[in-house]
Parts: C-alpha cells; structure tokens; sequence
C-alpha cells in the first residue's frame, strides 16, 4: 500500500511543476460589483491555497493583517506601501477560481471612490504591476519549498526502509552462516530457509524503493527549477 502511496504522490508532484507566471491588467468587480482596474495573477493552485498565500505576503511584508469581504475578497485596509505611494491604501485581492487554478486581482484605492487605473494615478497604477509580481514569486516561492520539502522527507523516509531491509538481511545472513557452521539441523535448515526468504524480499523492497527514490530525485530536482525561474520573474 505504502508504495502505490508513492507512486500515486509522484504522478501528483508531476503534474503540480507546472507554473503560470503571468500578471497582466483586468478589469474585475469588487464586493460591491463595481469595476476596478486591476493587475492579475494567474496561479495554478486552488483558491484556498491563494488566498493564504495572499494574507501571508501582507503580514509577513507590510505587517498588518488582511479582512475578509465575502467569500472571495480580502482587502488591507488603509495600509501604507511606499514603493507605490505616501497615501494609505485600500488594496483588495479579489480571487476568481480558473480552470487551470486561480486568478488573484489586485486593485489599489486611496479613497472610496478613488482608485489607481491607466488614467488615474497612472504612475501609481504601473508600480503596481511589480508589487504583484512580488506576490507572485511569494506565493511561488511558499509552494515549491513545501513541495520540496515533502518530497525530501520521502526520500528520507524510503531510505530508511532500504537502510532498515540492509540491516535485517545482514542479521539473517550471519545467523545462517552461524546455523551452517554449528552443522545444519532440521529445524536450523528450514529457519535457514525463511530467512533466505526474507533477505529475498527485503532485496526486492529495497530495490523497489531505489526506483522511486530516482523518481522522486528527478521530481525534485524539476521543482528546485521551477523554484528558480519563479525567483527570476521580475
């Protein structure tokens, strides 16, 4: 059961390298369906993990905690991001499921009615575009170590099965060269022979396990690449 766990996980992790880096300019409705300006990112995870990953890039680089409007946005409220501008904002991320994931919006507003577009602090609204991108490589960066991560403990885990089948067969094979040098018995030739039959299925638990440590090592090693172009999206 355990190995079809594994095999299962690395058709899983196959499918999971794949990665949008794209932010490109929308025009997306608020909670209170007006439309708003906005710069979208296009994720491949599902929404849950998003917006997550969203509230977490909010806290952790402009300390200050994001609140829920409904079941798709969230919004920091009157927040200062000087890389954009003096004025304190209201800057949503409005989440859109996708059929390739998750589209996040982001809208940036100095007032209630006022907010950043092409035409209306047009400066303002073109920094922006890095700022998202910055969540971008955020979010990114969150998965792939995650993903990097499971994927070592089950390397980790798989060779200590091979290291455990490589003690136990040793254990046998000296307790069968003791059984054969005491002179074979009965009893001691049919022990000697379950345990050959063990050390026979520990060689080919283990050599099972080397396949998929392989598996896992190329999956892992697809992911710390994907993990870089990620930190190279500028």
């Amino acid at each position: 059961m355990k190995t079809y766990a594994i095999i299962f996980f690395v058709f899983l992790t196959l499918t999971s390298a794949a990665q949008t880096l794209l932010v490109e300019e929308r025009t997306v409705k608020n909670e209170e369906s007006i439309d708003l300006n906005s710069w979208t990112a296009r994720l491949d995870q599902d929404m849950e993990n998003c917006m997550e990953t969203y509230s977490d890039f909010i806290k952790e680089t402009f300390k200050t905690k994001v609140e829920k409007r409904g079941k798709n946005v969230l919004v920091a409220e009157k927040t200062q991001f000087p890389e954009l501008s003096n004025l304190r904002l209201d800057q949503r991320a409005i989440f859109t499921v996708e059929s390739s994931g998750t589209s996040v919006s982001f809208t940036f507003s100095p007032g209630y009615d006022i907010h950043f577009s092409p035409d209306s602090y047009k400066s303002e609204f073109a920094k922006a575009k890095i700022f998202v991108k910055s969540y971008v490589r955020f979010h990114y960066d969150n998965y792939y170590e995650g993903q990097i991560k499971t994927i070592q403990d089950k390397i980790k885990s798989l060779q200590s099965d091979i290291d455990s089948n490589t003690k136990r067969t040793d254990k046998n094979n000296k307790s069968i060269s003791d059984n054969k040098s005491e002179g074979e018995t009965e009893k001691t030739k049919s022990k000697n022979e379950k345990m050959m039959r063990e050390n026979t299925e520990y060689t080919a638990d283990s050599a099972t396990k080397r396949t998929q440590i392989t598996d896992l090592e190329s999956q892992l090693a697809k992911f710390n690449q994907a993990l870089q172009k990620t930190l190279d999206f500028k």
